[in-house]
């Protein structure tokens, strides 16, 4: 035993081997075994029914103790395997043991004549798959050892004769021949521990490389999963047919579905304008699409198109990468929009200075007139009404130049949710309110702005007018001022049950003189965003599937703007997500 320990500390590898898989391979080292083993209980079964009535007659019985011990000792085996700590020692101990085993077998069936000295063939094999090259080549002495020790033994005498009756006397045989098994042999055994532990080795370096590619393969999987999931941008790739394989998922969330519902459908119902417009170029430019997602609400995409190519450049599909371009079109739109009002407020500014010089004329003419006193009542009468009329149009003008201008309002603090309610409490007296319409509130207390209220009261007037308007009978308007949580701004929404926003006019909706009324001036909403944008707000606004349309305005509160430096610093201008 310490001659086994000592050989253990020779031959182990410095690194841990007691895993997992090493476990593995000893459990199917003792299941050969046992394959081993039955056969070999069989053979003697079948060579002695041949040879002899009686399965227990004299050279049989070393046998079968051998091969009942062999089985005594797997199920010790396996009993000690998840108790011992030493996977490898255990093993090789093992492997010792089949050594021996074979020694003693070899023996009782005719020593050098036996048919089983190619039983050492086992053990070398395990040690070389187990112990590699070192534990295989100290096997292989071993069992040159005492196969050695064991010829001469018997050759000369020491041992008694083997009783085996199918084996013919070794004895007999001449040095020289025992010699040359004894070279053949030992020639086999270390061939067969330097053939065994070399595949061992070699398939070892192949397994650990092949976990290393793996590692790597896996490291590199994750890099790419990882990229594709950061990028801003949605990933879809087709097949030739172009049904949806892959989509990442940012564009699942762009599309407003999920990864699941997207693949296996068609190309075409996500992107139409991608199926029927851009078939034939394998690399395309920028485009851009409205789309209506999953849930119906149209969206912009910017889309770029290419042919996903496998390793042999042939297109196996394609692929899609698309980002949502929505707030920049919407942004692009309130420019237009904005460009458009300062035209308009330079236009109203001039014609309104032209009209009120004549007017100023026309009214110190009436004026001097009135003061003769020579006149007739009448003309009197007359040129009252012409003074009357030419002040109430100076005021309006008046008025129209300061609602349309784009100066900012002075910082004055507004209780908003109070001005929100005198407003709505104004308006419910309009007539229209009482015969039909009804008005709902939701009002958060509290919420305070810097700005103008005067302006503010007509912007929020104009709105609760424009809601009216839309709603052709019955239905209702709902009134909320809210302030989101984290944010700083407060958010006045606006909603009617009316017919909704017509498609023609929707993307002039806040152009001076746009409107669908008969008698309406195109004035209303035009003059909100003029309010709004000089309150440093945003309006948006969209049709409500079966209720209509909302308006949302959208002000910074007052204690955002009285701690900030610019319109743009600590994130306090109001979300602009567009119209």
């Amino acid at each position: 035993m310490f001659l086994l320990g000592s050989l253990v500390k020779l031959i182990r590898p410095k690194e841990q081997v007691n895993g997992p898989e090493f476990r593995k391979r000893v459990e199917w080292l003792m299941l050969l075994r046992l394959m081993v083993t039955t056969l070999l209980l069989a053979t003697t079964i079948f060579l002695q029914l041949r040879g002899a009535e009686d399965l227990f007659i004299e050279p049989a019985i070393p046998l079968y103790i051998l091969i009942g011990t062999t089985f005594l000792l797997s199920l010790i085996y396996a009993f000690s395997l998840p108790l011992i700590p030493d996977l490898w020692g255990f093993s090789f101990f093992q492997v010792m043991v089949d050594v021996l085993y074979a020694t003693v077998l070899i023996h009782f069936t005719g020593g050098a004549s036996s048919v089983f000295t190619l039983l050492y063939i086992f053990p070398i094999i395990t040690s070389g798959i187990l112990h590699l090259r070192k534990g295989a080549l100290v096997t292989a002495s071993a069992s040159c050892l005492l196969f050695g020790l064991l010829i001469n033994f018997q050759f000369y005498g020491l041992l008694p004769p083997s009783n085996w009756p199918w084996i013919s006397t070794w004895s007999k045989n001449t040095q020289f021949y025992l010699l040359w098994v004894l070279i053949v042999h030992f020639t086999f055994f270390y061939l067969v521990a330097m053939l065994s532990s070399t595949l061992a080795e070699q398939l070892q370096r192949t397994k650990t490389s092949l976990n290393l590619k793996e590692i790597d393969y896996e490291k590199l999987s994750e890099l790419h999963t990882s990229i594709v999931r950061s990028i801003p941008s949605g990933i879809v790739t087709t097949d030739e047919t172009d049904k949806i394989t892959f989509v990442n998922r940012q564009g699942a969330m762009l599309l407003g579905t999920s990864q699941f519902e997207l693949v296996s459908m068609p190309l075409r119902q996500v992107f139409p304008a991608i199926h029927n417009g851009i078939s034939t170029s394998s690399i395309r430019k920028d485009s851009f699409f409205t789309v209506k997602d999953v849930k119906g609400e149209k969206k912009h995409f910017e889309v770029m198109v290419t042919d996903l190519k496998g390793g042999d450049s042939v297109p196996t599909g394609r692929l899609v990468v698309f980002q949502d371009v929505t707030h920049l079109r919407k942004m692009e739109e309130r420019v237009k929009v904005s460009e458009r009002q300062a035209a308009f407020v330079r236009i109203a500014a001039g014609m309104a200075h032209e009209i009120r010089n004549p007017m100023a004329a026309l009214r110190g003419a009436a004026e001097l007139l009135s003061r003769n006193p020579s006149g007739l009542d009448n003309e009197k009468r007359l040129l009252g009404i012409v003074l009357r009329e030419s002040d109430r149009l100076n005021a309006l003008l008046g008025d129209f130049l300061l609602t349309v201008s784009a100066q900012r309002p002075g910082k004055i603090r507004v209780m908003l949710s109070k001005l929100i309610e005198e407003v709505v409490d104004l308006f419910s007296r309009e007539p229209r309110i009482r015969q039909g319409l009804s008005l709902e509130t939701l009002i958060n207390k509290g919420v305070e702005i810097e700005g103008d209220p005067v302006r503010l009261k007509q912007a929020v007037w104009n709105l609760l007018s424009n809601a009216a308007d839309a709603i052709q009978e019955k239905g209702t308007i709902r009134v909320v001022l809210e302030t989101p949580p984290n944010s700083c701004y407060a958010a006045l929404t606006v909603q009617d049950s009316g017919t909704g926003i017509l498609p023609e006019v929707r993307d002039r909706m806040f152009e001076p003189f746009t409107t669908t009324k008969e008698k309406g001036s195109g004035l209303g909403l035009a003059l909100v965003l003029s309010v709004v944008e000089s309150h440093n707000g945003t309006i948006e606004y969209d049709n409500i599937p079966g209720a209509g349309a909302a308006f949302v305005v959208r002000l910074p509160l007052a204690e955002e703007l009285a701690g900030r430096q610019g319109d743009e610093e600590n994130g306090c201008t109001p979300s602009r997500s567009g119209r």
